[in-house]
C-alpha cells in the first residue's frame, strides 16, 4: 500500500493560489507546503488502479483542472478529471454512510477535513486538509494522513482520539466526520466501475 508524506518533498514545485500571481505559494509553492491533495489523489490511485500516478503527473493535472487557483487544493475540480482518467465511479458526499459503503465495496475516499471551528479543535489539521479512507472495519477507517509525523496525534486536543500504528491511523466515523463537518463535500468516494478494470 503506497504512502506519501508531503512533508517528505519540499523540492518538488506545487504552485497554488495562483489566482494572485507572484504571492509566496505561486511562486515558491510546494508538496511539503500545499500537497496534501496531490499526495492523497495520488494514494487513492494506486489502492484502486493496476498502474501509478505520480505526483509530477498530478500536479499537471491540478493545474489543467484549474485546481489550484486557492491555496492547496480544490478537490472538487480535480476529483472529476482523476475519475475519468483512471475508469472510475465518482460519488460526492456529506454523510459518511455513503463513505462506509463505497469501501464495503472496495472503494477508496478522500476526505476533506476543515480543522478548528467554534467548538472544535481539528484533529486532523488545525485549517484545512485531506486524507484517505482505504477500508472500513470493526467500526474503524483505516486513515492514510499526507502531514502524519510521530507525536502529532498526542497534541493537547488530539490525544485519544485515533489509534496509530505507525503512520496507519484508525478512527471511528464520528471522530473523522466531526472533523470533516465544516466543509462540503466532506467524502470524495471512488470505487471501480463494475466489471471494469482501471485504464
Amino acid at each position: 500500500m503506497l504512502y506519501l508524506n508531503q512533508l517528505e518533498y519540499p523540492d518538488i514545485k506545487y504552485p497554488t493560489n495562483v489566482k494572485e500571481p507572484g504571492c509566496d505559494l505561486d511562486v515558491n509553492g510546494n508538496i511539503k507546503e500545499a500537497g496534501c491533495g496531490i499526495c492523497s489523489a495520488c494514494m487513492m490511485v494506486d489502492r484502486l488502479c493496476t498502474e501509478s500516478l505520480s505526483m509530477e503527473e498530478c500536479i499537471k493535472m491540478s493545474i489543467d483542472a484549474k485546481a489550484n487557483l486557492d491555496p492547496g487544493t480544490e478537490m472538487k475540480f480535480l476529483a472529476p478529471p482523476l475519475a475519468e482518467r483512471f475508469n472510475l465511479d465518482l460519488v460526492e458526499s456529506d454523510n459518511y454512510h455513503d463513505m462506509i459503503d463505497g469501501l464495503r465495496n472496495g472503494g477508496c475516499a478522500i476526505v476533506n477535513v476543515g480543522g478548528d471551528y467554534e467548538g472544535h479543535h481539528g484533529l486532523f489539521t488545525r485549517s484545512g486538509h485531506f486524507i484517505v479512507a482505504v477500508s472500513y472495519r470493526d467500526g474503524e477507517f483505516l486513515i492514510l494522513d499526507p502531514s502524519w509525523s510521530e507525536g502529532k496525534f498526542q497534541e493537547e486536543g488530539r490525544k485519544g482520539q485515533v489509534r496509530e500504528e505507525g503512520f496507519l491511523i484508525y478512527a471511528k466515523p464520528e471522530v473523522v466526520d466531526a472533523d470533516a463537518a465544516n466543509r462540503s463535500p466532506r467524502y470524495y468516494i471512488f470505487t471501480r466501475k463494475e466489471d471494469k478494470a482501471c485504464k
